[in-house]
């Protein structure tokens, strides 16, 4: 993979394809227009391609019979393996699915061909199988047999996508689709690799679904040996499903040569394809046969079936129904409902009659009324929200602010609670009125702000907006030129999973996502969100078709996920927002059917709501009070609304996700020294206290100060200079060494760092190269560990050691982490077993330093040092896992009432456990599990654990995502003191990641996680970790090292850049250099036969003799002489053994020099 962000090039012209003289291809790139005209061609005959650019190798399942299928173009033919003739169908061949080495059918294709290509499109008319969508599964390959390092494939599991790789599964290259695909239906997928451009797109039914970019060609797949279809590199089952055509190109065939191949490919199934959208239409119900409401829900099946009305003055296309009025005979309309799949259309046609109204003018009105509400909130000036179509809306008299033009205002500077009376009218009755008092807050412009909430339109995860982080909540503020996104434009609210995590571990079926989130004002003065949840990837999940997320929050920095709100609609939920009806007193929750109504329900109690269900009726209409946003900027912005909040909300979120910097330090008291005094680095400050954007601070040393500008035998004031002390460590800081642990070690009272990592030989982390080790460095200094400065690496284990229970290692050595425990020098990881190491047979180990007869460390650098490795087990001996064994990622710490706790992942999940550091082998408690991944964002795995005790809290970080480009660190946190950390409940976290990919001095740093807390020599608080890069043309994860800063709320910041954290190096300090006094006095005591003896010493500094005397409490010597430049001791006898602290007086010439002793004692 690559650290660098998606590049593109201008469009190529296609070159000619490397292989010619196929008499003829069948693909007609082009050819739908026969098909959009409905002029369906007969099957098997379509126009032909130009030479140029027929494909490869071109495939028809069209035959009854046999076990071979000719190439369209006369080359070579494809095998079917394990063929039976009843697997024909006479329009496909049916995959049966399977073990891999069993008897399921699959195709082998010929060997070497897309060896020479610099670019490919593979196309494939393709149905699947139900257990398709969550096994994992080749549809296609090109590579070798058993090679998991080297593959370019396409598959169906989840959405599906088309990837390509030369550095194993972390390392893939993959466009992704937004939706999963439906199983047994018809489908043309196709991927297209375009070399030139760099990039990799992945089509569904001829429409682009997913790209990234890659550097990679067809050719980096060297060893082309096993093609298949069907059939995986991994131990996968076998495909299953049917499969019709099948062709390679040597191009990237263009957006429209794909669609054309798409309707053409249509005619193979072309009566099962009109049968399914038959069965669509057939699908969708019965229309009831009477109306008497103002709307008809008409179902669209997820967009795929749209309507038409004979009349639709009476019901539109889009459900919203105009009754006759009272006493008017009934009126009949037919309505058409239509789908069509790939160019082949079905109809059904329904008739429907309206009933006239049964409501009063006077209860339409209120109707109509509910249509308009004023927001709660409001700025200086503001206009009030238009009507909406079909009613008037006249604002009549406020309270608390001024009424002008249908604007309100304040009469004062400072916030007003004010109302506004409205009254309103359908256009059609304008005599009957409804009269709205609202309650609204008018705050100064000054004290106001706008914000946006959003989602993104999804692009790759090189630009850190998959589809997982750009369908959730992000948040803006304005900025000079457009909107500012907070939180580096990444998501802030993201919705739980749909069901808590099964035993057996995470299921992607279960993750969620959101869009069009919209935010509201609740009465209390805190936050709403109602937003369209979704399924992983954009589709849809269901709930779509009635309901809204909810969620609430009181700062918009932290949510509280309601649930869902079932709505008083049948027709689909798109685009929801909401408002306060302050007026009413009640919640107006406003949506978008599917074909296009628009809708609005009433809620007394939102949050009561989604525990109780719908509540009342909906109706016609939208709900004013949401601004929608638009002409944002924002990079990818997909939709969203504004909303006005009081400007200390907004300081507050750019405190949290907008960036901190340094805006100077505090100001050094200024340094005093005689002339002619000495001036030494320790009378100056040895630290600055740092000032930045958000209001915190932090401490860092200084470096040595610059005293030459101080001339200390002139008085006059002076400055002298210092720079900030920060270490600039190198990036990366060890190429492939992933989970890195770097440790502060006190050796027998020399202070050293040693760092232990996860070998990541070009992501090979389980076999290693088939030389897997577990590598330790140390080094005087943290920079020293660094590949830069060549430290010594030993190997503690390597493959082939064997641990304490008889057990081969021969892998992984995964996550090694460097506790004390007991005051033992320990190290927890895990090792995998089997001569072809299986990482599922890991378990959590510890093994530890051991020490001489004094309890000194031996040397930690030789393997023969340490203890045997040993399990890590229940109380019992038992796995930690008793579902499936393997367990990793082990962390140690002690709260702060000295309990101490192993906390790991196992099924996926982060578990804690009671410890006693005297056994390490065994916990104490039974297993809990305290994180799971149930955000988008930390999906499928949350991992990694490591534990930090900050002002009387635990910082638990841990890993999130899979292991690759997406993953991000997370934060949990719990009370340190007086806590049971085994309770889950003790755990709060976060709803967005602490650290995620993103832009670090100026280079992407891609799938940043799994590291640890750790200390620099100078007690800076530091985080190691890894990133994916292509360092050194490597492609393994590599170490980093950043410092953590504190931003005012007591949370970590871990991506502070460089000049964020110190804006300018250097800082001063002012020396005054004083003119000596003429006289100084020194004391000191001595103790003579038990009593102290006091002694004072005069200093002349003037340039003539002195008269002079000393007075002290214990006596006086009057008529002193002191010659100019000279110096004379006066002792005196206190005959006390002990004496309290006091002053010593010289009289000179009139002036008193003072100085003071310390008391004393000579007992």
């Amino acid at each position: 993979m690559t650290n660098r962000p998606p590049h593109s090039h201008g469009a190529q012209e296609p070159r000619p394809v490397r292989r010619a003289g196929a008499a003829r291809r069948r693909v007609a790139l082009g050819a739908s227009c026969a098909v959009a005209a409905g002029l369906l061609l007969p099957f098997g005959q379509a126009a032909q391609a130009a030479e140029g650019d027929a494909p490869l190798v071109e495939y028809e399942f069209t035959q009854t019979t046999g076990a071979t299928v000719a190439d369209s173009g006369g080359g070579e033919t494809a095998t079917v393996q394990n063929a039976d003739d009843a697997q024909w169908t006479g329009t496909s061949l049916e995959l049966t699915g399977g073990a891999k080495d069993g008897a399921g059918t699959w195709v082998r294709l010929p060997d070497d061909v897309l060896a020479e290509a610099n670019s490919a499109t593979i196309t494939t008319e393709v149905k699947i199988d139900e257990a398709m969508k969550d096994a994992y599964n080749f549809l296609w390959n090109i590579g070798a047999e058993g090679d998991t390092e080297h593959y370019f494939f396409a598959s169906v599991r989840d959405a599906p996508r088309a990837a390509i790789t030369t550095a194993s599964n972390g390392g893939e290259s993959s466009a992704p689709a937004d939706e999963n695909l439906q199983a047994d239906r018809w489908y043309s997928l196709t991927t297209a690799l375009d070399g030139d451009a760099g990039t990799l797109s992945f089509y569904v039914d001829g429409e682009l679904a997913g790209q990234t970019a890659t550097d990679l060609s067809p050719s980096s797949i060297e060893d082309q040996t096993m093609n298949t279809i069907g059939r995986s590199p991994w131990p996968d089952a076998l495909f299953a499903g049917e499969v019709s055509a099948f062709r390679v190109y040597d191009r990237a065939l263009s957006a429209d040569e794909i669609a054309a191949a798409s309707a053409d490919d249509a005619a193979f199934n072309h009566d099962e394809i009109q049968s399914q959208a038959q069965g669509l239409l057939d699908g969708i119900g019965d229309l009831p046969e009477t109306v008497d409401g103002d709307y008809l829900a008409l179902p669209t099946a997820d967009g795929d079936v749209s309507w038409s009305s004979s009349d639709a003055s009476v019901i539109a296309e889009d459900g919203s129904v105009t009754q006759p009025e009272q006493g008017a005979d009934p009126v009949s309309v037919t309505l058409t409902a239509a789908t069509t799949i790939r160019g082949i259309s079905a109809t059904a046609d329904f008739e429907v009659q309206v009933l006239p109204s049964s409501a009063s003018t006077e209860e339409r009105a209120a109707l109509a009324a509910q249509q308009y509400a004023v927001p709660s909130v409001i700025t200086d000036g503001a206009a009030l929200p238009e009507a909406p179509s079909g009613v008037t809306a006249t604002p009549i008299e406020a309270t608390g602010a001024v009424l002008s033009d249908g604007a309100l205002s304040l009469a004062g500077d400072e916030t007003a609670d004010a109302t506004v009376t409205v009254e309103i009218a359908r256009e059609s009755a304008p005599d009957v009125t409804v009269t709205k008092t609202f309650s609204v807050a008018v705050l100064p412009q000054d004290e106001a702000a706008q914000l946006a909430a959003y989602h993104r339109t999804p692009t790759s995860e090189q630009e850190a907006n998959n589809a997982d982080v750009a369908y959730s909540m992000h948040l803006a503020l304005p900025a000079t030129d457009g909107w500012a996104p907070l939180n580096e434009n990444y998501g802030i609210f993201f919705p739980k999973t749909s069901a808590p995590m099964p035993a057996g571990g995470p299921s992607s079926s279960l993750i969620r996502s959101l869009k069009n989130p919209a935010l509201f004002t609740m009465p209390d003065g805190g936050y709403g969100v109602v937003a369209t949840r979704i399924a992983r990837g954009g589709g849809p999940d269901g709930t779509q078709a009635d309901s809204v997320l909810v969620a609430t929050s009181g700062d918009l920095r932290s949510y509280d996920e309601i649930g869902l709100l079932q709505l008083d609609e049948a027709g689909g939920v798109n685009r929801p927002t909401a408002v306060y009806d302050s007026a009413d007193e009640v919640f107006r929750v406003s949506w978008t059917t599917d074909s296009g109504a628009q809708r609005h329900q009433s809620f007394g109690d939102l949050v009561a709501a989604v525990d109780e269900g719908a509540q009342g009726e909906s109706a016609s209409g939208r709900v004013t009070g949401t601004t929608v946003a638009s002409d944002t900027g924002i990079r990818n912005f997909a939709s969203g609304v504004e909303l006005t909040v009081p400007q200390q909300t907004a300081d507050g979120l750019l405190q949290r996700f907008g960036r901190i910097e340094n805006t100077g330090h505090a100001a050094f008291d200024d340094v005093s020294v005689a002339a002619d005094g000495e001036l030494a680095q320790g009378d100056l400050p040895g630290t600055v206290e740092l000032d930045y954007s958000d209001g915190s601070t932090r401490e860092l040393p200084l470096n040595e100060w610059d005293l030459s500008g101080v001339d200390t035998t002139t008085p006059g004031s002076y400055e002298a200079t210092a720079t900030v002390k920060r270490a600039d460590y190198p990036t990366p800081f060890a190429d492939e060494r992933a989970d890195p642990s770097a440790y502060k070690y006190d050796f027998n009272g020399e202070m050293r760092y040693l760092m232990v990592a996860t070998n990541d030989p070009n992501l090979d982390v389980v076999h290693q190269g088939g030389a897997a080790f577990l590598p330790i460095r140390s080094a005087d200094t943290l920079a020293g560990l660094a590949d830069a400065a060549d430290p010594t690496e030993v190997h503690l284990l390597d493959r082939g050691d064997v641990d304490a229970h008889g057990g081969t290692m021969t892998g992984c050595f995964w996550a090694p982490e460097l506790h004390e425990i007991d005051g033992r020098l320990s190290i927890l990881f895990m090792p995998c077993y089997n001569s072809s190491p299986d990482y599922m047979t890991g378990r959590a180990s510890i093994m530890q330093l051991e020490q001489d007869a004094n309890g000194d460390d031996l040397d930690p650098m030789d393997p023969d040092n340490w203890s045997t490795p040993v399990h890590v087990t229940r109380a019992d001996g038992s796995d930690l896992n008793a579902v499936s064994g393997i367990s990793l990622d082990m962390t140690f710490f002690t709260d702060a009432d000295g309990q101490a706790y192993y906390a790991w992942q196992q099924v996926c999940a982060t578990w804690i456990a009671k410890a006693d550091p005297a056994d390490p082998t065994r916990i104490t408690s039974e297993p809990v599990m305290i994180i799971e991944p149930e955000y988008a964002w930390d999906n499928v795995c949350a991992e990694g654990p490591n534990v930090h005790t900050r002002d009387g809290k635990l910082l638990m970080l841990y890993s999130g995502s899979s292991v690759g480009d997406t993953y991000t660190t997370g934060l949990a946190t719990a009370e340190a003191s007086g806590t049971d950390l085994t309770d889950p409940a003790s755990w709060q976290k976060m709803n967005y990641p602490l650290q995620k990919s993103g832009i670090y001095d100026g280079e992407w740093q891609l799938g940043t996680g799994h590291g640890m807390w750790s200390e620099d020599e100078d007690g800076n608080l530091i985080y190691v970790f890894h990133v994916r890069t292509d360092n050194n043309g490597l492609t393994g994860r590599d170490m980093f090292v950043r410092r953590v800063h504190f931003d005012a709320e007591g949370m970590p910041v871990m991506d502070m850049e460089p000049d964020e954290e110190v804006a300018d190096e250097t800082v001063t300090v002012t020396v005054e250099v004083t003119a000596a006094a003429p006289i100084a006095v020194e004391t000191a005591t001595r103790c003579v036969a038990g009593k102290n003896i006091l002694a004072a010493t005069v200093t002349n500094n003037g340039a003539d003799t002195a008269d002079l005397s000393v007075s002290t409490p214990f006596g006086e010597r009057a008529d002193v002489t002191v010659e100019a430049g000279k110096s004379t001791t006066k002792a005196f006898s206190t005959r006390q053994a002990e004496i309290d602290a006091g002053e010593v007086i010289v009289t000179a010439g009139g002036d008193e020099f003072t100085a003071p002793y310390q008391a004393a004692s000579c007992r």
